[in-house]
């Protein structure tokens, strides 16, 4: 439900969540009030960064943990300070070590801890070390602080649900209701397919949110149940694709969970569960189920490992990304052009240069992070991830209402370098040779008069 029926706007949720988080860190475990004076920049990051607990830093990775970009606070850090900390400039997925950014709910916290790290590393009263601080002679480390703020953001998801409770308060202003939306899952039913509604949300939560986005005006506040066959809240994914939990009842005039037997007045509505339950329920075999969701290890990867559903990952960021890509697709052309050159030439320094400035004017338009897919022409985690595990993605579940029932998404097929045609590939490659060699000229000239000016400029 979160992120694909409810479109949560952006950065107002984010700014909510974040501003939640730092009041609980300061009444709750005493930090100083100066750190309700940060605001909060919807630009800084995007979600599937790495935070590194040991070394306090932001990591931009691809799929094999080879660093892309990493950042210490707000500061970016230049490729030797990296190799410094990180050999070869990688640093793999080690759960005691890394937290991933999964989610589009990790946004608050990934541009907070960056801002608290900043705020402790401008202090003058606390001390840097490798792996935190020292003040007064106690050491306070980027773990512990980490520590910290994910016990605030568990409170205010979890515990205290203050950020549930918040956003029931003003739901246009944290809520996008799409007009789309029910005309998609009448189309969907009334074609003869069944609609579910799958969420690790409770009941209470979920009903107010599919009431807003569903129910009638003036109508019942269960109207919105008609869309669905099936409704069950707290889904505990990613357990839910593999042991699960058990299967009640939910009793919907009093929120409570109840045994199945007791059969509880009003509409059906049920709690936990598996896949293979769900499935059956629904009368469906694995592969004829399709299932939406946004979180990327929790909805799709793990679905694809353990079960036979087939999944569509739901990227909210996918319109910015796309806009962005399509008014720098000549800038993504000269990136593959400076790295296959440097390749060829690796003690060009201008080849360096040129592609590092490459690299940060595309990533700058992004935003202070870069693509959520990539950095430069290379492919992120997160990026190389949905090409390996989504059956399909798109930026709006909504966006099914485009398509006829009958209409299928039809991967195209992907060849390896060695299965290309040969006659198009020598074309190819003789294009970009002949564009390759004008520019490694250029560059080359322009080494030569640099040095000739270095030696002229000598002390």
């Amino acid at each position: 439900m979160d992120y694909t029926l409810c479109e949560y706007i952006s950065p107002q949720f984010d700014e909510l969540a974040f501003t939640l988080a730092k009041q609980w860190m300061v009444e709750n475990l005493g930090y100083a009030r100066s750190v309700l004076d940060i605001e909060y920049n919807q630009q800084f990051g995007v979600r599937g960064l790495w935070f590194d607990r040991k070394a306090g830093n932001l990591l931009k990775v691809d799929q094999f943990g080879k660093i892309l970009d990493c950042c210490h606070g707000f500061r970016m850090m230049k490729s030797e300070e990296i190799k410094a900390i990180y050999p070869s400039k990688i640093q793999r997925k080690d759960d005691a070590r890394v937290f991933v950014m999964n989610t589009l709910f990790n946004l608050a916290e990934t541009f907070l801890i960056a801002a608290l790290v900043d705020h402790f590393d401008q202090r003058e009263d606390y001390e840097g070390t490798a792996t935190g601080w020292v003040k007064d002679g106690k050491e306070f480390t980027f773990a512990q602080l980490f520590k910290d703020l994910r016990t605030a953001i568990d409170d205010i998801h979890l515990y205290s649900c203050l950020l549930k409770k918040n956003c029931l308060t003003n739901l246009p202003k944290y809520v996008k209701k799409d007009k789309r939306l029910p005309v998609m899952l009448e189309r969907m039913r009334s074609s003869g397919r069944k609609t579910f509604l799958l969420t690790n949300s409770d009941w209470w939560y979920t009903r107010q949110i599919m009431n807003f986005l569903l129910g009638v005006q003036g109508g019942r506040d269960d109207s919105w149940l008609s869309y669905f066959d099936l409704v069950v809240v707290d889904a505990c994914k990613p357990r839910f694709f593999s042991t699960g939990t058990p299967l009640q009842s939910v009793d919907t005039s009093s929120s409570t969970l109840v045994p199945l037997s007791s059969c509880p007045p009003g509409p059906a509505v049920y709690s936990g569960g598996d896949h293979a339950t769900i499935s059956t329920m629904l009368g469906a075999k694995g592969p004829d189920v399709m299932y939406a969701g946004d979180h990327l290890f929790a909805d799709v990867i793990k679905c694809r490992k353990l079960c036979e559903w087939r999944t569509l990952l739901i990227v909210p960021e996918l319109s910015h990304e796309l806009q962005v890509s399509q008014k720098n697709s000549a800038l993504l052309s000269h990136l593959s052009k400076l790295e296959t050159l440097l390749a060829d030439n690796p003690q060009l320094e201008e080849l360096k240069v040129r592609l590092w400035e490459a690299v940060n004017e595309l990533n700058q338009d992004f935003g202070g992070s870069g693509s959520l897919f990539r950095s430069g022409s290379r492919l992120s985690y997160f990026g190389s991830q949905v090409m390996i595990w989504a059956d399909v993605y798109t930026g709006s579940v909504n966006n099914l209402a485009g398509y006829g029932m009958e209409h299928r998404f039809v991967r195209q097929p992907v060849k390896l370098p060695h299965e290309s045609g040969m006659g198009s590939s020598r074309r190819i490659s003789q294009d970009m040779a002949d564009g390759e060699e004008e520019e490694l000229d250029s560059i080359q000239e322009g080494e030569e008069e640099e040095l000739l000016h270095e030696h002229v400029c000598v002390n």
